[in-house]
């Protein structure tokens, strides 16, 4: 028995100290079966094994453990709930693999009250079937749950109940023997001649049922007719598009997009006045005073007056022991510096010539690419007068192909007019037939909403009663009155118990309390802030006298560097390099001016020819347009005449 429990306890003590935040399951079964590794090999596996299943199977686990402090473990400790997680998964996992022999030890090594408390509630066949199922089914599947979790669980429910019922016993101090498996008188049956086998009737004819005939197809399709009008559509909105194509391609000059020379003229010359306007109306801003420019106030925050007082400061050390150093003999680096700035002088001299040269370069090559993709316009421009010339013999062969198909159509209309006079009596007999079964139907479906609306009317009949008790219920009134008195205590028996005019008086002496050290607090703060502001301005000063300082360094600076530049422009004006690039950006720019005069020679000739030739084609496409109108009018009489003598 001892054995059980310790086992449990060295079961239960390890999940207490599991941190599923800071720690890893494996990591954490690892370490603990290192650490009960000295026991016996039973006592290890079992250990290890159960600790393992407990952490795996926690969330199911927690569903009944959590369930049951709620309903009927009220009166446990929260801190024991590890106990009946491992009595849960030994229940659940281990039953069958342990036996009844060995469960029982285990739950009598537990106390009595604790454990028949929790079997009791977990192997109640009510929880077990509805909310404990439920719940488990929302963490694994439902068919695992009823073959593996379930079923299993309800076969062992009458010899759980027997051990439930020892354990009461034991509570009671009605039992002194242990709960053992007594053995059972097993009967035999009387050798009896057994009866002849009775004979089985024949089985009546059922009637079956007259079948129903089944509703035609056609009910469920459109009828031909609707077919042929949506073709027909089709084709009429496929003519209708290539009209318009056609419209769009023939369409007159005078209303083209294209901009000409004349009125990019005029809107040039238009915007040129509106600047020229805008000019003088609009006033322009006065600059700003010098003075006010000068003395620009700058306002700084405690950190930054802070921050800028140990910068100086930290270069006026430097400088101090720079000083001292020279004194002492030390080595001055001022002509070193003087060499590192004429070399910073002329590479940057140096990089001036060379971004002058990448600029010249970069607009030599811009020009190289106009001039290479005005050629490509040009080679485009051919081959698209070669892919319209094919075009226009595609568009004839296409003209005389339609032609065909419109004779075509006319010989199947022709047909079709002949064959409908023939198919008008079918019609009426179908339309009978559909409006029979739809009277069938409309009776079926008026008695089946007739059921369902006694239905709902029973419904809502019990739903206003129950409501009509509930609110009776809630109206009975209740009476509660308790006096109370502010002078005495209220009877708790406690250390430190005060009525309440009492506490309100100590609450009072507290907040005057409160309010002098407040006072206190406030006037050391004062003071601390009136040093710090004071420390602060002295720091100001320092920090103005050094900027005086520091400006006036720069002015001088600044002369020096615009000097060097001075020189360096003029040194890359001379160059001779960059005189030769220039040059040949000049030849380039005449080369493109020339190509584009020849351009607008070249469209202004395309201009007029392709004025001739449309007026040629816009000729023929009347004569075309007015042929088709003839003909479509031809076949509208022809097929009023069919009609007519149908």
């Amino acid at each position: 028995m001892s054995g059980y429990s310790q086992l449990i306890i060295d079961v239960v003590r390890l999940l207490d100290q599991f941190d599923p935040q800071n720690q890893s399951t494996d990591h954490f079964v690892s370490e603990a079966a290192k650490k009960y590794q000295a026991q016996g090999e039973a006592e290890h596996t079992f250990i290890v094994e159960v600790l393992s299943g407990c952490l795996q199977y926690k969330p199911l686990l927690n569903v009944v453990v959590s369930e049951f402090y709620m309903l009927d473990g009220r009166n446990f400790l929260r801190s024991e709930c590890n106990l009946y997680v491992v009595i849960c998964y030994l229940a659940i996992f281990r039953l069958e693999e342990l036996g009844l022999k060995h469960f029982t030890k285990i739950v009598n090594s537990q106390p009595a009250n604790k454990m028949h408390q929790f079997l009791r509630f977990f192997f109640d066949s009510l929880n077990l079937t509805t909310w404990i199922k439920d719940e488990w089914c929302q963490i694994y599947d439902v068919a695992y749950v009823n073959q593996m979790l379930i079923d299993p669980l309800l076969r062992w429910q009458p010899d759980i109940n027997n051990l439930i019922d020892h354990l009461a016993n034991k509570m009671a101090n009605r039992i002194s023997k242990k709960l053992e498996s007594q053995p059972v008188t097993v009967p035999r049956e009387f050798n009896i001649t057994k009866p002849k086998p009775q004979s089985i009737p024949m089985p009546e004819e059922i009637q079956l049922l007259q079948t129903r005939r089944k509703i035609p197809r056609s009910t469920y399709e459109a009828p031909k007719e609707q077919q042929l009008l949506e073709t027909l559509k089709r084709k009429n909105r496929h003519r209708a598009e290539e009209h318009l194509m056609e419209s769009n391609i023939d369409a007159f000059r005078c209303a083209m997009i294209h901009e000409t020379e004349h009125k990019r003229r005029v809107l040039s010359e238009i915007k040129k006045e509106e600047e020229a306007k805008m000019k003088y109306t609009i006033p322009k801003p006065r600059p700003i005073p010098a003075q006010m420019m000068e003395n620009l106030p700058i306002k700084l925050n405690t950190a930054a007056i802070l921050r800028e007082n140990v910068l100086y400061e930290r270069r006026v050390k430097k400088e101090l022991e720079r000083i001292d150093n020279l004194i002492e003999g030390g080595y001055d680096p001022s002509k070193f510096q003087e060499m590192l700035r004429k070399k910073d002088i002329e590479f940057m001299e140096q990089q001036l010539t060379d971004a002058q040269r990448r600029c010249l370069e970069g607009k030599i090559l811009l020009e190289d690419a106009i001039l290479a993709r005005e050629a490509r316009i040009e080679e485009n421009k051919r081959n698209a007068a070669l892919q319209k010339e094919e075009v226009a013999k595609m568009m004839q062969k296409h003209a005389e192909k339609r032609l065909q198909e419109e004779k075509e159509a006319k010989e199947l209309v022709e047909r079709v007019t002949k064959g409908r006079h023939n198919t008008k009596q079918q019609k009426l007999k179908m339309q009978e037939d559909k409006q029979k079964m739809a009277k069938e139907l409309n009776k079926e479906t008026e008695e089946l909403l007739q059921q369902a609306l006694e239905k709902t009317n029973e419904e809502i009949r019990k739903k206003s009663e129950l409501i009509r008790e509930i609110r009776a219920m809630q109206m009975v009134p209740t009476f509660k009155h308790k006096l109370i008195d502010l002078a005495k205590p209220a009877g708790h028996n406690l250390l430190t118990e005060m009525s309440i005019v009492e506490l309100r008086e100590r609450l009072g002496l507290l907040k005057e309390a409160q309010i002098k050290a407040e006072e206190d607090k406030r006037d050391r703060i004062l003071n601390e802030k009136q040093a710090k502001e004071q420390l602060l301005l002295d720091k100001l000063r320092q920090i103005s006298l050094h900027r005086e300082a520091l400006s006036k360094k720069a002015v001088i600076r600044n002369r020096e560097e615009e000097l060097r530049k001075l020189k360096a422009s003029k040194q890359v004006a001379n160059n001779q390099q960059l005189a030769e690039l220039q040059k040949k950006l000049e030849e380039k720019r005449r080369e493109h001016h020339k190509l584009n005069k020849i351009q607008k020679i070249n469209t202004q000739k395309n201009l007029e020819r392709s004025m001739r030739s449309s007026f040629a084609d816009r000729k023929s496409k009347e004569v075309r347009w007015w042929k088709n109108m003839e003909d479509s009018r031809e076949n509208k009489v022809r097929l009023l005449k069919l009609q007519k003598a149908s």
